[in-house]
């Protein structure tokens, strides 16, 4: 049996709502860790690890990326999935998720991927709301997270 590790950041719950459509279409032992929250257990027994994150200002969650800075050795033993949840347009989410993650990371890595996007609107601060209208012309809690692109991810990590 398989046993997979996802690690996420999430700020508002874009990336948490993705992970639990994620680990429904996964099989065997899946741990999920926000690391936002608390820190991942080592990766020894684990054969998959996901790792995931929203952007913000073109960036990924800090503290992931320390995360996987400070461990890529050992991911780089691992099958690998990355992937982001982005709302900019096409262009430039693909940009973000390449410069998301370290290069050799990315080049290892079995499936990467570009889930969508939530918008929160309600958890936000007042900036936050007048960029999120600015940019994406929304103003009301909003879901693009595309399921087809989830299973696609969660096939490639089962294969």
């Amino acid at each position: 049996m398989s046993m997979t590790m996802i690690i996420y950041a999430t700020k508002h719950g874009s990336v948490e709502n993705a992970v639990k459509l994620l680990t429904e279409k996964l099989e065997g032992k899946v741990t999920v860790i926000n690391i936002m929250n608390e820190d991942p257990p080592e990766l020894n027994e684990y054969e998959n690890v996901i790792l995931g994150g929203s952007i913000y200002v073109g960036k990924i969650q800090k503290r992931l990326s320390k995360y996987i800075e400070k461990h890529l050795s050992e991911l780089l033993t691992k099958r690998i999935g990355l992937f982001i949840c982005a709302a900019q347009e096409e262009g430039i989410r693909e940009k973000e998720l390449i410069e998301s993650f370290p290069e050799k990371l990315f080049e290892h890595a079995v499936c990467k991927e570009i889930f969508g996007y939530e918008i929160h609107y309600d958890d936000m601060n007042f900036i936050e709301k007048k960029v999120v209208g600015a940019i994406l012309g929304h103003k009301s809690n909003y879901s693009e997270l595309s399921d087809a692109k989830i299973d696609s991810f969660a096939q490639a990590i089962r294969a």
